[in-house]
């Protein structure tokens, strides 16, 4: 470990933590309603793209606006490219935070906001860390980017386009998982299910809105349905209902009006079954109902009685696992009804070595007669144990914490796999509460100052390799 460098960093570690609040500051969720030719993201993303590339200007390296789908910032002018791939975007703040969801604060020895883990803190700590060896004045043979991707949360369309313009690197890391080392990711692919709806005069129960979720990669803890009932033994059966997995129902009721409204838990859509889906508790409500649209009733029925409260696709015939990356997970993420149509998106983490196509296959087969559509698929990532890569991430991380570098597998899916060998690298340290897509989102400084140690010594590395 190049001791010079480490104390470089470590020094810089107010001046990182303020940018890194800054940044947290601006909310930069995609918004179609603000986006233009140079803003296709719209306002708050890019927002952010242009403030981190001027922070990496104001801090001395050369950066560049990749027709405002993403950036980068560069060191080194020579040689053979390494990048940092971090991200921008985040997850829409949803409710239930004891803190200013934008606030960017620290407090209690925690940086706390949306996008404090994921990824706007580490992201940060990867430019300060390139800082940190560009001022140790040591000689470099290679070259070091730091790239802003800027929808990753929702669509990886901005990376794609920056690959189509910028050359990839020979390797790549990205910060936006976990420590030590995740060297497989499993596939990602979420489907679209929609039909009609289709109104008839007998049903006691009218549903006038239904909505549920904010994100396909995010398990709901929200959900909404507006009601008419004029019958009192189908308002006794709503007021009864108690769903399977103790998610929090309240009811309001005026005159024939009922609104539902189910409280669950959040948690990051590549691990469902730590969070309480409260979607699918609506669902299994307005299943048991004698609802007056046969489309609704379709819809609610096969979804419950497919997908439901399950996060392993038994009911859907889909279950499975293998030896790589563990088993398969489905996340119930949206629901949503207008005027004519119902809408359910559901994101699968499917295990290495499963066909996709046989999974959307079946995936059709099990929802008939709804219409099921694949969308935003991410192929499976595995880069070998024994690739020079993952020796010199691991020979890295043992130098600077003193513990060995297992390899780690996971369901989500990071930037690594928009580059030829890359991997998921930090910043969430072995047995650390994992807090990304949920309320009160936040990471220990003294984790975010330590990642920041370790990807300086392996940018040293890289650039000097």
């Amino acid at each position: 470990m190049n001791k010079e460098i480490d104390r470089i960093v470590i020094s810089l570690k107010d001046e990182m933590l303020q940018a890194a609040s800054k940044l947290i500051q601006i909310r930069s969720v995609e918004d179609p309603s603000t986006s233009s030719s140079d803003k296709p993201f719209g306002e708050g993303v890019s927002e952010a793209l242009e403030f981190t590339l001027q922070l990496g200007k104001n801090l001395g390296f050369q950066v560049k606006n990749v027709d405002g789908y993403a950036g980068h910032i560069e060191y080194g002018e020579t040689g053979k490219l390494f990048a940092v791939l971090g991200h921008l975007d985040v997850v829409p703040e949803g409710t239930g935070w004891s803190v200013e969801p934008f606030g960017g604060i620290v407090k209690d020895g925690f940086l706390w906001g949306r996008g404090a883990v994921d990824d706007k803190g580490p992201t940060v700590a990867a430019i300060f860390a390139l800082k940190a060896v560009r001022d140790s004045g040591l000689p470099i043979s290679n070259r070091v980017r730091i790239i802003l991707g800027t929808d990753e949360e929702s669509g990886w369309k901005g990376i794609t386009h920056y690959f189509e313009k910028q050359e990839a690197p020979e390797y790549a890391v990205t910060p936006d998982a976990n420590f030590p080392i995740i060297h497989a990711e499993k596939g990602i692919i979420s489907y679209k299910i929609t039909t009609k709806r289709r109104t008839q005069c007998c049903g006691k129960v009218s549903v006038r809105e239904l909505r549920a979720g904010t994100a396909p990669n995010v398990v709901p803890e929200d959900a909404y349905a507006k009601l008419e009932v004029r019958d009192n033994e189908v308002l006794q059966q709503i007021k009864r209902f108690s769903p399977e997995n103790k998610a929090r129902v309240s009811f309001t009721v005026e005159n024939d009006v009922v609104q539902v409204r189910v409280k669950g838990k959040s948690a990051h859509g590549s691990k469902p079954e730590h969070g309480i889906n409260a979607a699918a508790a609506l669902i299994d409500l307005l299943s048991q109902l004698d609802l007056n649209d046969k489309g609704l009733k379709e819809f609610v029925s096969i979804l419950n009685s497919k997908v439901g409260y399950e996060t392993d696709g038994k009911s859907l015939r889909i279950s499975g696992t293998d030896c790589v990356a563990g088993p398969l997970t489905v996340n119930l993420g949206t629901v949503a009804m207008d005027e004519t149509q119902l809408t359910a998106v559901v994101n699968i983490r499917y295990p290495v070595f499963y066909s996709d196509q046989m999974l959307s296959n079946q995936m059709k087969e099990a929802l008939k007669p709804l219409l099921v559509q694949p969308m935003g698929h991410l192929k499976p990532l595995f880069v070998s144990p024994d690739s020079e890569l993952i020796r010199i991430l691991s020979e890295v991380y043992r130098d600077v914490t003193g513990q060995e570098a297992t390899l780690l597998t996971t369901g989500g899916g990071t930037y690594a796999r928009a580059v030829p060998c890359g991997v998921a690298f930090g910043p969430v340290f072995p047995g650390k509460e994992e807090t990304e897509h949920q309320p009160d989102e936040r990471i220990s400084v003294d984790d975010l100052v330590l990642m920041a140690r370790i990807y300086a010594q392996l940018i040293y590395r890289m650039l000097s390799r």
